[in-house]
């Protein structure tokens, strides 16, 4: 999962790089990096359920990269992205208590 995560934020900040920068090399580490995290994530969903590993992939990979592109593109992180970040986290920590309580009334009911 972590590799998946990984991968999908280094391929995201890469395509940013390669707007600017040798845009055929950028281009295809990024599609490389978007295969692997991709990849990654088939693998962790045969043991994660799909809610958990793909909530945690999207909302983990948007809060790395609101923060990477703050630290190293200079894009402004204000208190409402901060706001919004706080609130992506909460609700995958929600998500994967609800499913974690739904899996567990599950095994009690068989």
């Amino acid at each position: 999962m972590l590799v998946a995560i990984i991968t999908e934020v280094a391929g995201t900040l890469v395509m940013k790089c390669s707007s600017e920068w040798l845009p055929i090399l950028g281009l295809s580490i990024m599609y490389f990096m978007l295969i692997v995290s991709y990849g990654s994530l088939a693998i962790a969903v045969k043991r994660i359920p799909l809610a958990v590993a793909y909530g945690a992939w999207e909302s983990l990979g948007l809060v790395l990269i609101s923060l990477f592109s703050a630290l190293l593109f200079s894009e402004p992180l204000n208190a409402l992205k901060v706001g919004g970040i706080a609130a992506i986290i909460i609700g995958m920590l929600l998500l994967e208590v609800g499913t974690n309580q739904a899996m567990h009334s599950k095994k009690n009911k068989e």
